[in-house]
């Protein structure tokens, strides 16, 4: 396959055509999307028909397809049958049970399985059923965010880890610290270099990051508040409108992203399934 790489904003994302992901990929065609999505960090396919057969192909050629990392608790009936790293996103309930996760309203800017020791590299996420309106994902450039860092913030944060955390389902974070039983959590370097570009970037999100380790917490907050206000600045984010069919792909080692809100009366339904990071694997 010859495909065509169509920058989508001046901060980051591309959209690549050209390609049916219905079929197995060509080792050039999968090293060609592969270098397309390290330079633009996300990637759009539109217009695709996709089984989770498909998708899950798709994302093994970038690396090993990622377990569901949520408590069993949270998978409901209808997804236990399907494979083990298929996860919905949406707001849709079959037989009084939510089919999915994460389903109304606006979500605070993240980085997928933050959470984790190891974190996912790469998230898939395919559009079956959409609103009328909203729902955007907005994602958001952590290299342009390193470099743009004010040199007083940089010193506060060089050589500083911080720790991340995650209660399962939450959108927007309203209280200082997550408490429940099942809160995930995971120390990370602030300025993480990426595993294969080698490039440095801000590795803390408004949604997971609770504190910087080792700083008092006054301290803490004024830094982490200080870096999430440059994180949502325009000039580094692209705002993803989904149409039905696509598929986008980021990497969640050097971006951030967000949803807007949309009507909670209408169905919303979006396949995800995501990819490990065996390169920044750690012991």
């Amino acid at each position: 396959m010859s495909i065509k790489v169509t920058p989508l904003s001046d901060a980051l994302g591309a959209e690549i055509s050209g390609v049916d992901l219905t079929t197995p990929l060509d080792p050039e065609t999968a090293k060609a999307i592969n270098e397309a999505w390290l330079e633009h960090l996300v990637i759009v396919i539109r217009g695709q028909i996709l089984s989770d057969e498909d998708q899950v192909r798709f994302g093994g050629y970038f690396g090993p397809i990622g377990d569901y990392l949520r408590p069993g608790t949270l998978r409901s009936t209808a997804m236990k049958e399907r494979h083990r790293s298929v996860m919905f996103v949406s707001n849709i309930v079959e037989n009084g049970e939510p089919i999915g996760t994460l389903p109304d309203g606006e979500m605070m800017f993240h980085t997928d399985t933050g959470y984790a020791q190891n974190p996912h590299k790469a998230t898939t996420l395919y559009a079956v059923e959409l609103p009328g309106s909203g729902g955007h994902t907005i994602f958001s450039n952590q290299y342009a965010v390193h470099d743009a860092l004010p040199d007083a913030l940089r010193q506060t944060l060089a050589g500083r880890d911080a720790k991340n955390a995650y209660e399962f389902g939450t959108m927007i974070k309203t209280k200082q610290r997550y408490d429940a039983p099942e809160t995930a959590t995971a120390i990370h370097p602030i300025f993480r270099p990426h595993s294969e570009t080698g490039r440095m970037t801000v590795y803390v999100n408004e949604l997971m990051t609770e504190e910087i380790v080792g700083l008092p917490e006054a301290e803490s907050r004024a830094a982490l508040d200080e870096v999430f206000a440059l994180q949502r600045e325009p000039r580094f984010l692209y705002e993803h409108v989904w149409q039905l069919g696509d598929l986008v792909m980021w990497d969640n080692r050097c971006t951030l992203h967000a949803r807007t809100d949309f009507p909670r009366d209408q169905r919303r339904l979006l396949r995800r399934i995501t990819v490990e990071d065996s390169a920044g694997a750690t012991a």
